[in-house]
């Protein structure tokens, strides 16, 4: 038991030595502030950065590092300080600081100042810091770093070593910046050391001007220390190659410096600080802060390792042979001794190794291309043998031509997959073809998609009109294809556009494949041969869809012909019907059963007027007058004629839920006409079976939050009629072509395909839409959506009976139509009229020559034998002009327009369309009367 427990000790001993300790999360990036005294471009600040970036890159943590530059060289930290401390304020207000870099020391003074203010508790790492002492950090915790320890006086004594005839020490120094003061400071705190050798002349607060005049006049026998001259007492400010090179020029004396950065531009040497080295230093207590070391146990480095450098140029000018230089020295700018030496040689060699290398180049090109051009015609060959193979699918259908295709086009760019998305009118996509491993097929979408809705980049390279490569950024990442249907790191894709319509999108996609320029042309005109092919196709069936309506046309042309003839003298029966049902209706008491048959025969009288005038218009395919019609009046004077005509197997259920009426502006005959229609569907898809037909009508209210309502239909209230049976269903496959023309599954039964396409042109021409849901031997429903109106009564319903005006005048009445000359007069006569009936018309010309003025009123047809009306009017006009003349006809339409601008030239009173009611009759006829009595003209 004793030794179990030592060795779980033990164990639990070595996991906590092993175990990390405390730091950065290892899956989150570090975050480092470094903080540079001066701008950017200043070398010493530059090499110090350098140092830094060198040992972060380094770093095995994953580090976010922000740079800021505080431009004190420009500007005196008294002016700067208090603009920062409000920028950093305003900048870092979200950033949490894990660490922060601070170079020099105008930036430690900063942090110092200001650090608990804007970034409490993050730990300092500085370097770059000249004459640093513990005071600096009185008062504050968390501040480590590197202090600069110039090295000036082995810096002079270097300067003593190489000139041992030096008598004057010259200290070049701007004196207005913090690390100018600094230097100048530490190099007088020297001169007791060098007393009995040397005596020090301070060269300070000079400008550019007054220093290069100092400079001139040095005594003999005089070394230069370069400290620091870049900010001058006038405000100018130098670059270090600028400053050195002003100080070595103008003396012409050997300069030393204790930097290193101020070497390339008249300084000679000394024993130098490396600013990479601060940075590096200062990085690695950073980096050690980060990896959870406590700041307490990184105490400032006071001391690094100096190194003597010595700029070759100067050695030679001022003749210092190398053997006198310390031992460890570092000589920069020094030529390549071997290359001086043998420079013909070498530049001998590298021209023929250069010429070598080129021919070699060249060689390698011209085989490069000429693969490539062999590949190229190989390509060419393929796809001109693929569009000579295309040719011959000509006659194959669209959906066949594009099976082929994306197969070639496949094997051709070598890609893995291929896909063509076919694009509605209505810019959905609803199908696609789709090609790989040898295997192509057509599919289709549960649901339509928008292109709206495809994934980036799709929905926007679908609106241009040409190719695209798409490339995946990472192989972590590739380009995902529309429907999420495949990812490939490679894509092309071209939409295909016909007459400024979207009609299709094509994309191919490979791992390894990376497509070109040359393959985008492959594609572009391998999809355009489909095209063409396509359009071809469609123009040959729309030539021979326009021949079947030329010759749809020319019956509808004969029937409109034969449809005139007979007009008329239907019109003739159906008046003398309604005229004489009307009389009738005077004549029956409201009590009697008969007075309510007469009314329905008067109504069906008039609805025979309007089939009348449905089949003119559809033959001659005028436009039709609408009327405000109540939809449930009308569906149920049609179920009345359903109940006639279907067998007895079939229940009719109506219902209807408009609230609001269920008033519609159409034309009454051709909603008659749609839904007589859909209920015969219904009754030959329930054919010889025992069936429900229901019919419903509601009101449907359309917005953009209704889902349950056809999208295409603009907001506002429609009535919705719904016709369904419980038939045989319709097939899936064939629900997308019930309403295209003369498509039918009926033509062993005398189908023509008219039904549905003449309910949807009408629907459509209202305003609505119409839809179809079906389940196999379950259900088929019909929904048509039409705009509902507010109105309160239906024009084609017949008027109430209103009294008609009575009269004393003698009207003479010509007509050859015997039934309608005895309504007619038989009407008038009990208005109270003397008439006077006449079947000839030359007949009624001569009564009317022989005595003028024997009537009030001449009330004409104008279909007749031997004169018409108009011509019957124009011949009285001279013998009696005060004669007043109604005609009335069965003319409807534009006959009606082109008869009236006769009847105007002539004079004509009134014109009244037959067959007409009593009272409209008795009206007009009242209404000339007295405008003749009055005086005034009828209008």
């Amino acid at each position: 038991m004793r030794s179990l427990l030592s060795f779980l000790m033990m164990l639990l001993l070595c996991i906590s030595i092993l175990s990390p300790q405390p730091s950065v999360a290892a899956n989150k990036a570090a975050t480092v502030l470094v903080l540079n005294s001066y701008h950017m471009g200043y070398l010493w600040g530059e090499s110090v950065l350098e140092g830094i970036r060198d040992k972060l890159n380094q770093a095995k943590i994953p580090l976010k590092v922000h740079y800021e530059f505080m431009d004190t060289k420009q500007y005196s930290p008294a002016e700067i300080f208090p603009i920062l401390d409000k920028l950093y304020s305003t900048k870092y207000k979200n950033t949490r600081f894990d660490a922060i870099i601070a170079s020099d020391n105008n930036a430690l003074d900063f942090l110092v100042r200001y650090r608990d203010k804007l970034f409490p508790n993050v730990p300092v790492a500085f370097c770059g810091v000249t004459r640093f002492s513990p005071q600096m950090l009185k008062g504050k915790s968390g501040f480590t770093g590197v202090a600069e320890e110039a090295d000036i006086k082995e810096t002079i004594e270097l300067a003593l070593t190489l000139f041992p005839q030096t008598r004057h020490l010259a200290l070049v120094s701007g004196g207005v910046t913090t690390s100018s003061k600094n230097n100048l400071e530490q190099a007088k705190e020297l001169a007791p050391l060098f007393a009995d050798r040397l005596s020090f002349i301070e060269l300070t607060k000079l400008n550019p001007p007054e220093l290069q005049e100092k400079l001139t006049n040095l005594p003999e026998r005089t070394a230069i220390l370069y400290l620091s001259y870049y900010r001058t007492p006038d405000g100018s400010v130098l670059s270090v190659p600028e400053s050195t090179s002003l100080v070595a020029t103008s003396s012409g004396l050997p300069v030393f410096s204790p930097w290193q950065y101020t070497m390339g531009h008249g300084v000679l040497g000394g024993k130098m600080v490396s600013g990479i080295q601060q940075g590096q230093d200062a990085a690695q207590l950073a980096l050690d802060i980060l990896k959870g070391v406590p700041i307490a146990d990184l105490p400032v480095i006071r001391r690094q390792q100096n190194e003597y450098i010595f700029d070759y140029r100067q050695l030679k000018k001022f003749k210092i042979p190398q053997n006198i230089l310390p031992h460890s020295a570092k000589i920069l700018f020094e030529p390549q001794t071997l290359f001086y030496k043998y420079k013909t040689l070498i530049l001998i060699a590298i021209g023929c190794f250069l010429w070598l290398s080129i021919t070699i180049l060249v060689l390698l090109r011209m085989l490069r291309e000429k693969n490539e051009t062999t590949e190229l015609l190989k390509r060419e060959e393929e796809r001109l043998e693929s569009l000579l193979k295309l040719n011959e699918q000509e006659k194959n259908s669209a959906d066949e031509l594009v099976l082929f295709s994306l197969e070639k086009v496949r094997n051709l760019l070598n890609a893995t997959t291929a896909v063509y998305l076919t694009i509605t009118p209505e810019q959905k996509v609803d199908r696609y073809c789709i090609s790989k491993d040898q295997n192509t097929s057509w599919h289709s979408l549960p649901e339509p998609l928008r292109i709206n809705d495809l994934v980036s980049p799709w929905e926007k390279l679908v609106q241009r009109e040409q190719t695209a490569r798409l490339q995946a950024e990472n192989s972590r990442t590739p380009v995902v294809w529309p429907l999420g249907m495949n990812k490939f790191k490679n894509s092309i894709a071209l939409p295909i556009w016909e007459r400024e319509q979207l009609r299709a999108l094509i994309i191919l996609g490979d791992d390894t494949v990376t497509f070109s320029k040359s393959d985008e042309r492959q594609l572009t005109l391998m999809m355009q041969g489909v095209t063409n092919l396509i359009q071809k196709r469609r123009a040959r069936e729309r030539e021979a869809q326009l021949a079947a309506e030329l010759r749809h046309s020319q019956k509808m042309e004969a029937l409109g012909t034969v449809a005139g003839g007979i007009a008329h003298d239907f019109n003739n029966i159906i008046g003398a019907i309604s005229s004489c049902c009307e009389l009738a209706l005077d004549d029956v008491p409201r009590d009697n059963p008969a007075h309510e048959d007469i009314k329905q025969a008067l109504k069906a009288a008039y609805r025979g007027k309007q089939i009348i005038g449905q089949i003119r218009r559809f033959s001659s395919r005028t436009e039709v007058a609408t009327e405000i019609i109540s939809l449930p009046a009308l569906t149920e004077e049609c179920i009345q004629l359903l109940q006639t005509l279907l067998p007895s197997t079939i229940e009719i259920k109506f219902s209807s839920k408009a609230e609001h009426g269920g008033m519609l502006l159409a034309d009454a005959g051709e909603l008659h006409q749609v839904i007589m229609n859909l209920c015969l569907n219904a009754d030959h898809a329930m054919f010889g079976m025992q069936g429900i037909l229901t019919i419903n009508i509601e009101e449907v209210d359309v917005t953009e939050e209704n889902d349950n309502v056809p999208h295409e239909l603009p907001n506002g209230q429609y009535l919705c009629l719904s016709v369904s049976d419980t038939g045989i269903g319709i097939p899936e496959e064939l629900l997308p072509r019930i309403f295209d023309p003369f498509f039918t599954t009926k033509k062993d039964k005398g189908g023509t395909g008219l039904g549905l396409s003449t309910v949807h042109g009408i629907i459509k021409k209202y305003g609505g839409t119409v839809t179809v849901e079906s389940k196999s031997n379950v259900e088929t429903t019909f929904r048509v959506y039409l705009p509902e109106v507010a109105a309160d009564s239906c024009a084609w319903s017949p008027e109430a009976e209103q009294p008609s005006t009575q009269g004393t005048e003698h009207i003479l009445v010509v007509d050859d139509d015997e039934e309608m000359l005895y309504s007619v007069h038989k009407f008038l006569m009990r208005q109270g009229y003397t008439v006077t009936a006449q079947q000839s018309s030359a007949e009624a010309l001569k009564r009317i020559q022989s005595n003028p003025t024997e009537f009030d009123l001449l009330l004409a047809d104008q279909i007749m034998p031997e004169l018409t009306g108009l011509e019957l009017a124009s011949a009285i006009s001279t013998v009696a002009p005060d004669l007043r003349v109604i005609i009335y006809s069965g003319f409807e339409g534009s006959n009606v327009e082109l008869f009236m601008q006769e009847s105007d030239k002539i004079g004509i009173s009134a014109f009244l369309a037959k067959p007409f009611r009593n009272s409209d009759l008795g009206n007009l006829i009242r209404n000339v009367l007295d405008s003749q009595q009055d005086g005034a003209p009828w209008p």
